[in-house]
C-alpha cells in the first residue's frame, strides 16, 4: 500500500468516525429534545389548569405579595451554586474530580444564602415594595438549602441527555406541590400556600433526582478543583445574576410605583407572555448547551444546529405570540374571569417580548458554549443599565403596558443587534441563514394574528371570539407557510430522529456555507440556563 492509499484510508476512517459521533449525537438529541418536550407540554398545560383554579381563589393582592417573595427567591437560587455546576456539563470526562468540589461548593452557598434571607427577609420585602411578604421569603429560603442537595444530580442528568427521568421528577414536584397548594389555599392562608407549596415540591425532587442520576457523589474537597472552578463559575454567576436583575426589575418597578395589586396584574401578564418562552426554553435549555458545546469547533457543524434550532423556535412561539397580541382581552376574561380584565393591556406588548425571548434564549446559549463569557456579560451589563431608567419611565407613563414597551424598546434596539454583532465576530460565520429562519415565520405570524383579530371583532359570544379567532389564526399560518414548515419537519426529523441516516440524506432549510474557522476564547463552564423565567409555579428547582 502506498502512502497516499494509507493517508486516505486514515481520513476516510477519521471521517466515518465523524460521521458516526454526528449521528449518534443526533439521535441523543432527539430523543432529549422529544422528553424534553413531553416534559414541558404536560407540565405547562397541567400549571395552566391549576393556574385557572388558583386564579379563582386567591386575589390579586395575594399574588403581589407572592410575587415579591419570588423575586427575592429567583435571585438567590440564581447564584446559590456560583456557576460552578456547569463544570459537570461543560466537561462530562472530568465529572469525578470536580463533583465533589462542586458539591461542597454548592452546599456552602446555599446555605449561606439561606442565613442570610431569614434574618434580612423583613428590610428586603420592605424594599421590594410590601414589608408583609417577610414571611414567603423566609419560607421560600428553605428551597434554596433543598436546592443545594439536588445541583450535581441534576447537572448529572442533564450532562447524559436524560430528559426521561428529568421528567418524572418534574412531574412529581408538579404533583406534590399542586396537592399541598390547593390543601393550604382551602384553609384560608393564600399566600403560604403557594410559598410551602414550593418546599414540599423541591423535597421531592431531592429525593427523586438523587435516585435517579446515574452516578452517586459526596461533598469533597480539592484545593486545585476548588480553584479552577471558582475561576470558572464567578464571573458566570455574576453574569447570571445580572440576567436576573434583567428578568426582575420590572417587577420591583410596578411593585414599588403601582403597588401589589398592579403587581398582581402584571404578573399574570407576564407569566401568559411567557407560556412560548417556558415551553420552547425548557426544551432548548435540555439540548442546546450540551449540543453546541460538542460542536463547537466546527462551524459547519455550528451552523447545522443553530438554524434548525432557530427555525424550530420561530415556527413554534411567534404564532402562539400572534394570537396573544390579537386576543388577549379575550383570553383573559375568559380563561382567569373578569377581575384580571386589566392584564390584557400589559398582555399585548410583552408578547412581543415573550417571541424576543425566545431567540434571544437561543442566542445567549451559542455565546456561552463558544466561551465568549465576557461579552455575554458586556451585553448583560448594558442591558440592565439601559433597561432600568426605560422602565421606570414607562412603568409611570403608561402603567404595567409601559413595562412591556420597556422591555420590547431595549432588546429590538439595543440587545438583539449586540448579540448579532457578537455571534458575528466571534465565530467568523456570516448571519444571512438567519434570514430564511425568521422571515417567513414573522410573515405568516403577523397574518394570523390579523386574520384572529378579525375573526374575533365579529363573532360573538366572547368564548367564540376566543376559539374561533384562534383557530382561524392556525389556519392562515399554517396556509401561509405550509410549504416551508413541510420542509422544516422533514430537516428535523432527518436531523434528529432518522436513525442510520447520512449527512447529505435531508433537505437543507435555513442552513449557511462555512465561510471560515471559528475562532474561541477561554473556555468557560455553561449555566443550565441563561434565562430564568418568572412564573406562578414551575417544575423543579
Amino acid at each position: 500500500m502506498s502512502v497516499d492509499d494509507s493517508e486516505d484510508s486514515v481520513a476516510d476512517a477519521r471521517s466515518s468516525e465523524e460521521a458516526s459521533e454526528d449521528r449518534t449525537l443526533g439521535q441523543q438529541v432527539g430523543r432529549s429534545a422529544m422528553w424534553s418536550a413531553i416534559n414541558a407540554g404536560v407540565l405547562r398545560l397541567a400549571t395552566f389548569v391549576v393556574s385557572l383554579v388558583v386564579a379563582h381563589l386567591v386575589a390579586p393582592e395575594k399574588f403581589g405579595l407572592f410575587t415579591v417573595a419570588l423575586t427575592v427567591f429567583t435571585i438567590a437560587i440564581s447564584v446559590s451554586e456560583l456557576g460552578v455546576v456547569s463544570a459537570i456539563v461543560r466537561e462530562p470526562k472530568r465529572t469525578a474530580e470536580i463533583a465533589p468540589s462542586v458539591f461542597t461548593i454548592s452546599l456552602i452557598t446555599s446555605a449561606l444564602l439561606t442565613v442570610l434571607l431569614v434574618a434580612f427577609a423583613e428590610p428586603i420585602a420592605r424594599e421590594l415594595g410590601d414589608a408583609r411578604a417577610a414571611g414567603a421569603v423566609r419560607v421560600l429560603s428553605l428551597v434554596v438549602l433543598l436546592a443545594g442537595f439536588s445541583q450535581v444530580p441534576a447537572a448529572l442528568l442533564s450532562r447524559d441527555f436524560m430528559q426521561r427521568q428529568r421528567f418524572i421528577v418534574d412531574a412529581a414536584f408538579f404533583v406534590s406541590s399542586t396537592v399541598v397548594m390547593l390543601a393550604l389555599v382551602s384553609i384560608g392562608d393564600d399566600v403560604q400556600a403557594l410559598v410551602w407549596s414550593r418546599v414540599a415540591g423541591q423535597l421531592v425532587t431531592v429525593v427523586l433526582i438523587a435516585w435517579m442520576a446515574p452516578e452517586r457523589y459526596w461533598p469533597g474537597f480539592r484545593a486545585s478543583e476548588m480553584k479552577h472552578l471558582l475561576t470558572f463559575g464567578l464571573p458566570l454567576a455574576g453574569a447570571n445574576l445580572i440576567t436576573l436583575a434583567i428578568g426582575n426589575v420590572d417587577f420591583i418597578v410596578v411593585g414599588r410605583t403601582l403597588g401589589v395589586t398592579d403587581l398582581g396584574y402584571y404578573n399574570l401578564a407576564f407569566n401568559i407572555s411567557g407560556w412560548p418562552v417556558s415551553i420552547f426554553s425548557a426544551v432548548l435549555i435540555s439540548v442546546t448547551l450540551p449540543t453546541l458545546s460538542r460542536v463547537r469547533h466546527s462551524s459547519t457543524q455550528l451552523v447545522k444546529h443553530m438554524s434548525a434550532g432557530l427555525s424550530a423556535v420561530a415556527a413554534a412561539s411567534f404564532p402562539v405570540c400572534a394570537l396573544f397580541i390579537a386576543l388577549a382581552p379575550h383570553l383573559i376574561d375568559m380563561v382567569y374571569g373578569r377581575r384580571w380584565h386589566p392584564a390584557w393591556v400589559a398582555l399585548v406588548v410583552l408578547a412581543i417580548f415573550g417571541a424576543a425571548r425566545t431567540v434571544l434564549t437561543l442566542f445567549s446559549d451559542l455565546v456561552i458554549a463558544l466561551g465568549l463569557t465576557r461579552r455575554l456579560l458586556l451585553i448583560q451589563l448594558i442591558w440592565v443599565a439601559l433597561l432600568t431608567p426605560a422602565m421606570v419611565f414607562g412603568v409611570r407613563r403608561w402603567g404595567i403596558a409601559g413595562a412591556g414597551v420597556a422591555h420590547v424598546a431595549v432588546v429590538v434596539l439595543v440587545v438583539i443587534p449586540m448579540y448579532l454583532m457578537v455571534v458575528r465576530r466571534g465565530t467568523g460565520v456570516r448571519l444571512g441563514w438567519m434570514v430564511p429562519s425568521l422571515t417567513l415565520p414573522i410573515v405568516a405570524s403577523v397574518a394570523a394574528g390579523f386574520a384572529a383579530w378579525g375573526v374575533a371583532e365579529v363573532v360573538h359570544p366572547e368564548i367564540a371570539q376566543l376559539l374561533l379567532g384562534g383557530l382561524t389564526g392556525l389556519v392562515v399560518y399554517g396556509l401561509v407557510g405550509f410549504k416551508w414548515l413541510t420542509r422544516l419537519r422533514a430537516h428535523l426529523r432527518a436531523m434528529y430522529w432518522t436513525r442510520g441516516r447520512k449527512d447529505d440524506d435531508h433537505p437543507d432549510v435555513a442552513l449557511a456555507e462555512d465561510d471560515g474557522s471559528l475562532r474561541h476564547s477561554a473556555e468557560p463552564y455553561v449555566p443550565e440556563s441563561a434565562f430564568e423565567v418568572r412564573e406562578i409555579s414551575s417544575p423543579g428547582t
